[in-house]
């Protein structure tokens, strides 16, 4: 609806495909290349974790879509309220097991599961699984789980590799299984942006959507960091309706005043 009115190319700050608007901020550039190392080197797991809004998803699309053979195919869990046997049947499934009956019986899950994990390892692939939310895990089995099936491997490598993505409480969770925290290569922790980096990220996405010139104000940028503490997916929210306002306003810029009325409506306020 603005786009016209700020001469942009399209929304700024709303992704029409995975990993559009990407910015490279410490914690997100340090994670992206742990997780590149994780699959490239076909290691079992790691965690990625983060506080809600911090850019987890965004993360995890951006990389998976920059993903090249061998890697894949990917698995994206992401309503993890399975029960053992139906996670791995549906893991199954999705790594393009087409075997037409059901099966009868847990043995025959997990012989589905061999058979499949075979037949991609024959074809020179390495499967990716992705659980996000993780921290919405309640069954402890589920976890009991996650570490058995870690256990197929092909030589020295992982037969495809895991990673569990969610808030912090995540950490404590996979703590209490000591046998698949044992699995965990490492952990990747995503933190919000410095005032420095949101700055970064706003005229980022304004010029990816073909800004010629500043639309926020300096203060104006400062007071987005304030009111959404360096959070990606509450700077987006606020800056894609600031830049509404300006437009039913007139305005030649955004300032403080619209940064300040935008995020009291949004109930951003700090």
């Amino acid at each position: 609806m603005y786009e016209d009115y700020w001469q942009l190319s399209r929304p700024a700050f709303r992704a029409a495909k995975p990993g559009e608007g990407y910015f490279p901020a410490h914690s997100h550039r340090a994670a992206k290349l742990k997780l590149r190392y994780l699959v490239e080197q076909q290691q079992s797991a790691a965690l990625l974790i983060g506080d809600a809004g911090v850019g987890k998803s965004f993360l995890l699309d951006s990389y998976l879509s920059e993903l090249v053979l061998p890697a894949g195919p990917v698995v994206s869990v992401v309503v993890p309220q399975f029960g053992p046997a139906e996670l791995i049947g549906y893991l199954t499934r999705k790594l393009g097991d087409d075997h037409p009956s059901q099966p009868r019986s847990f043995d025959d899950v997990l012989d589905r599961w061999e058979q499949r994990l075979a037949a991609l390892h024959a074809e020179g692939r390495h499967p990716v699984i992705v659980i996000d939310d993780a921290q919405t895990i309640e069954d402890r089995h589920v976890l009991k789980t996650l570490h058995l099936l870690l256990n197929y491997r092909h030589g020295d490598c992982a037969a495809f590799t895991l990673i569990l993505c969610g808030q912090p409480e995540l950490t404590g969770q996979i703590a209490r299984c000591p046998a698949l925290q044992d699995r965990m290569a490492f952990t990747c922790a995503l933190q919000p942006f410095s005032l420095e980096e949101t700055a970064g990220y706003v005229r980022h996405r304004l010029q990816q959507a073909g800004a010629q010139a500043p639309i926020f104000e300096d203060d104006a940028i400062e007071r987005i960091h304030h009111c959404t503490g360096g959070l990606p997916r509450r700077i987006n929210r606020l800056c894609d309706f600031a830049l509404l306002v300006g437009f039913a306003d007139q305005l030649d810029q955004i300032a403080v005043t619209q940064v300040d009325a935008v995020a009291e409506e949004l109930q951003l306020a700090a």
